[in-house]
Parts: structure tokens; C-alpha cells; sequence
């Protein structure tokens, strides 16, 4: 088995508690408070509540990938939905605020699913949120050749490549 890591180290800044209010799109809400408070980078410590729609994809088996994986159809889902928990990485590329968020939920029979949210279809009844400021590492995403997807890429400010762990 081997260890790889790519990674940085900060500290958090500022922490934003908010709740956001019916019929705006979580993603967008949380974006919008980023640039609001001139946040350049976060983490979602938490975040619950409900939801009017939801839209995510999820991985599904793909023997033709390179890491036999690749995402679903995006699946949509009607409200009421009980938001059990949702987490992610606030990032940035190409200068535009590119959200990482998963989250799970539950529709009115109890029924949980969830996966990778998809940014303008997740419309909110209400959210109640908390976030805090990464300082000293700048979030991007960007297109990684070894997955054929964009991923998460961390780099600590003043460094031109993230730190690696490669065991």
C-alpha cells in the first residue's frame, strides 16, 4: 500500500455563521458570502437545513476510465428534503469561486440520498451555515491528468507546487 498526499498548511481566519433564506441556491449563497467578506478560500465547518429541489451526480463504476469511475446522470430531486449535512472546499479558478460541496439528504419517506451538489439546483427552504476562512492556502481546482477529472489542488502561499507526502 502506498501513501500520497498532496497538501498545504494554513490557519483559519474569519468564521461566518449565516442562514440562508428560501429560494436561494446553497452553492450560490455560500459564494456569495465568500465575496461579500473577501474570503478567498474556506472550508464548510457545517451546514443542515432543507430544501426546496436538490440536483447532484454521484460515481458510478466505468471500466473505460482510467480510475474505472465516472459520474452519474445528474439526478434531480423534488422538495420538501429534510438537509441531514453538508460539507466541502470554497475554491477558486480562473478567478471564479468554484465550490467542492457534498451533502446528504432525506425526502419525506425517509429515504437518504445525496452525493456531489450541483451549483443552481439546490434551492433552499432554509440553511443554516457556518464557515471559516483557510488563510495561507489558496483552494483550486483544476483538471488532474491522472483521474481525467478536475480536483481539489492546495497550494500554501509562496509555494509553486503543493507538498507531497509519496511513500
Amino acid at each position: 500500500m502506498s501513501v500520497r498526499i498532496q497538501y498545504g498548511t494554513g490557519s483559519f481566519g474569519k468564521v461566518i455563521s449565516a442562514r440562508l433564506l428560501r429560494g436561494t441556491d446553497i452553492i450560490e449563497g455560500i459564494e456569495a458570502l465568500c465575496a461579500e467578506n473577501n474570503i478567498e478560500a474556506a472550508t464548510i465547518v457545517s451546514c443542515i437545513g432543507s430544501f426546496q429541489k436538490s440536483s447532484f451526480v454521484y460515481l458510478v463504476p466505468d471500466e473505460t476510465s482510467s480510475i474505472k469511475v465516472r459520474f452519474s446522470d445528474v439526478i434531480e430531486k423534488e422538495g420538501p428534503l429534510e438537509f441531514i449535512q453538508g460539507t466541502g472546499v470554497i475554491c477558486k479558478r480562473d478567478g471564479a469561486y468554484e465550490t467542492h460541496f457534498h451533502g446528504s439528504m432525506s425526502d419525506q419517506w425517509g429515504n437518504v440520498s445525496g452525493g456531489h451538489f450541483m451549483k443552481g439546483g439546490n434551492i433552499v427552504i432554509t440553511a443554516d451555515i457556518v464557515l471559516a476562512e483557510v488563510q495561507g492556502i489558496q483552494h483550486i481546482r483544476k483538471f488532474d491528468e491522472e483521474t481525467g477529472h478536475v480536483q481539489f489542488y492546495p497550494l500554501e502561499q509562496g509555494l509553486m507546487q503543493p507538498r507531497k507526502i509519496d511513500k
